[in-house]
């Protein structure tokens, strides 16, 4: 069973698995800063995906944008105070192979509903 404070940031903010490749990156890199672009090249993974997901870490907490001098967005991981404790137990969690099989289970089972679920947000806060 996953720890009851991560599963509330699964719910929250790590709720794609693009989102948790992205935190245990700049995690393990905490002074690292990369445009979308960077990001999406150094994992792997398509711009439109890794710009999405650290759009969203941001509005979350999670990670801090700044913009460079020609206006491009770039990242940096800049947790919330009240976010550490769980990010921090996510990554103990993420260490035990059998822990981390059931933290990726959770997150593949929230990617389902996470459109929705921010597309449901963004009508409350318009209406």
């Amino acid at each position: 069973m996953v720890d009851p404070v991560v599963q509330q940031l699964l719910e929250q903010a790590i709720d794609s698995p693009v989102k948790l490749h992205l935190l245990l990156i700049f995690y393990e890199n905490p002074r690292m800063e990369a445009t979308p672009r960077a990001i999406a090249d150094r994992v792997c993974r398509d711009i439109w995906s890794v710009a999405q997901a650290l759009h969203e870490l941001a509005e979350d907490g999670i990670m801090l944008r700044a913009a460079t001098a020609n206006g491009d967005p770039v990242y940096r991981y800049a947790p919330m105070t009240e976010l550490v404790e769980s990010i921090s137990r996510l990554i103990c969690g993420y260490d035990d192979p059998l822990e981390r099989d059931m933290l990726q289970r959770s997150i593949r089972d929230l990617a389902t509903y996470a459109p929705y679920r921010r597309a449901n947000v963004w009508v409350t806060q318009v209406a």
